[in-house]
């Protein structure tokens, strides 16, 4: 490691949690693309800058600028997993006073470790867009950080993805959810010929069927029951009659065994965790350029992923036109690359729709949380705040209404109560 006089090795670096030499050797041992930038330049400065303002709930990103002696620079991400961001949420909330904090702290911990191993796995696979991995460390190794007297946080450095982002209040377009829908029959593929080793028993995160969560939906959807009184009684009435941690079980993971259908879902496929690629004039493509933030990654429905993204991402006249095609597309693409190995999709494209309304439910209560976080945001002007609150909770009335469709059209309360689904 070359150093120009007056660097202080021995400092932390911003807030990363890492002293600045700590970084500098471990780029020096595990960033190929950083030893031959650098080649025989001394380093002179070093920054991490936090991106995440907004834009993540359970860690923090640092592009981190490493500067050369002839003013040449070269960037990679550093992602540290911290509970602060989501607590500070928690309180902004209200109505979760006996939140239980130590829980919620160890579950970040183990979101950073499954998305340790998820990532390292996803990114051998060469057509899935996924950003180039050079070092995890896991947040229970009690692992030097190069700070006396702390212990390691946990980190994934990777590198710097230039692309742009399209956040949570603008909708995505129809030609994103057909090239999701195509990203994410690749991926399937590539796991279904995958060793199970590498990816069984490994990604088990509980969040999309923890009680605390679910909790969380329930004060989001009463609140937006009180300002949807009459629209949203029926539906409202129907999702607190559900035992969710059973129905989620049953939706995401229960089915799917039985169509033989388990794979392993990314988890958090919305558009805060999709980097895309940019236009010519600088502005969001349509392509998804790398999907990040793999730290809720699970076994499970292969439509759920899909149905994140539609439920949370689309606003109704998008969602509501682009659905079928894009199930149709998922499906034809995954058809076309079994075939290329002379094999069949293990489930069909009717039980791909039935996988699919199971997991839209489910995640039309999750979207409530979405859009009762946004109602306060210290970062944009109140009124900013306003309307994008109004947009969210316009997306997820219509979520729940359309919710209630699927409902009645698949007789879900006979269903659920056979199944022993109903609270």
């Amino acid at each position: 490691m070359v150093l120009q006089n007056g660097i202080h090795e021995e400092k932390e670096l911003g807030i990363t949690g890492y002293s600045v030499k700590w970084v500098l050797e471990k780029l020096e041992e595990c960033c190929d693309d950083y030893v031959k930038a650098r080649d025989d330049r001394k380093v002179v400065d070093i920054e991490a800058v936090d991106v995440s303002e907004g834009k993540g709930y359970l860690s923090r990103v640092f592009v981190t600028t490493i500067t050369f002696d002839d003013g040449d620079n070269y960037k990679i991400a550093m992602k540290v997993p911290t509970y602060s961001i989501i607590e500070d949420k928690v309180k902004e909330m209200g109505g979760f006073e006996n939140h239980n904090h130590e829980e919620g702290r160890a579950n970040i911990n183990l979101a950073h470790d499954i998305e340790c191993d998820a990532i390292s796995f996803v990114s051998t696979f060469p057509n899935f867009p996924s950003p180039k991995v050079y070092f995890t460390q896991k947040t229970r190794e009690g692992q030097d950080c190069g700070l006396p007297g702390r212990d390691a946080p946990g980190v994934i450095i990777m590198k710097a993805i230039d692309g742009a982002s399209l956040g949570i209040i603008r909708s995505v377009t129809t030609e994103q959810c057909l090239n999701f829908a195509i990203d994410f029959a690749t991926l399937q593929d590539y796991v279904a010929q995958s060793p199970e080793s590498k990816w069984k028993g490994k990604f088990d995160s509980y969040l999309h069927f923890d009680k605390g969560m679910f909790d969380a939906c329930k004060i989001g959807m009463n609140r937006l029951k009180d300002e949807f009184p009459e629209e949203l009684a029926e539906i409202s009435n129907l999702f607190e009659s559900l035992d969710w941690e059973k129905f989620s079980k049953h939706a995401l993971k229960t089915i799917p065994e039985q169509l033989n259908a388990t794979t392993y879902a990314h988890g958090d496929a919305w558009t805060n965790n999709v980097m895309f690629k940019k236009n010519p004039d600088g502005s969001v493509g349509n392509e998804a350029l790398a999907y990040i933030d793999y730290q809720i990654g699970f076994e499970g429905s292969p439509l759920f992923d899909i149905a994140r993204f539609l439920t949370l991402c689309a606003d109704a006249e998008v969602r509501r036109e682009i659905t079928t095609p894009t199930l149709k597309t998922y499906y034809k693409k995954l058809t076309e690359l079994y075939g290329k190995r002379g094999e069949n999709v293990p489930f069909s494209f009717d039980e791909a729709e039935e996988m699919y309304d199971l997991a839209y439910v489910q995640q039309t209560y999750e979207l409530v949380i979405i859009a009762a976080f946004m109602e306060k945001d210290a970062t944009v002007a109140p009124e900013v705040t306003e309307a994008r609150s109004a947009k969210l909770k316009l997306r997820t009335r219509f979520a729940m209404l359309d919710a209630l469709q699927v409902w009645k059209k698949r007789n879900y309360s006979k269903l659920f109560a056979q199944f022993k689904l109903l609270a």
